[in-house]
């Protein structure tokens, strides 16, 4: 089977631009979900997080993300396809981790932006890391997660 070669950016493409929408769809519309505001007796204004509700927010568009790319943006490509597109992808992820992890010094500046893009694998990270409670294999498996869209790729390409 012939692999399309413009066929291997769109997982690494999808996976950035879903990364940085879900950024901003937590930010500004998950706040509503999952933040509380009471104000004490003295007058000052205490913020909360549940962090039950903000799973549930989290998880949603983690699955919202992962159905949108399986059964839409990448419903033509071939599993062989979505497989090599997903590994490259999940190398760029992994590669950004462990740059993360063993750079010394790594500019913070340089985290805030790559924080965009690794939002939706950082809620596998936070559920793995409530399952293992080791920092680092959580977040090296969720670099894995472009690997969840290929099963929704088709046998074949006619």
């Amino acid at each position: 089977m012939k692999i399309r070669m413009q066929t291997l950016c769109k997982v690494p493409v999808y996976c950035a631009v879903a990364s940085w929408i879900s950024f901003y769809i937590t930010v500004y519309i998950g706040r509503f979900f999952f933040t509380s505001k009471t104000i004490g007796a003295d007058g000052v204004t205490q913020i909360s997080t549940d962090s039950i509700r903000s799973i549930i927010f989290k998880v949603a568009l983690f699955l919202l993300v992962l159905l949108a790319g399986g059964l839409w943006a990448f419903r033509s490509m071939s599993k062989k396809e979505i497989m090599i597109s997903s590994g490259i992808t999940s190398g760029i992820y992994l590669l950004i981790v462990l740059a993360q992890l063993y750079v010394p010094n790594f500019p913070n500046s340089l985290c805030v932006i790559l924080a965009y893009i690794q939002n939706w694998t950082g809620v596998l990270s936070s559920l793995f890391m409530n399952l293992t409670s080791n920092f680092t294999v959580s977040v090296v498996l969720s670099s894995f997660a472009p690997l969840l869209f290929i099963p929704f790729g088709c046998k074949s390409i006619s």
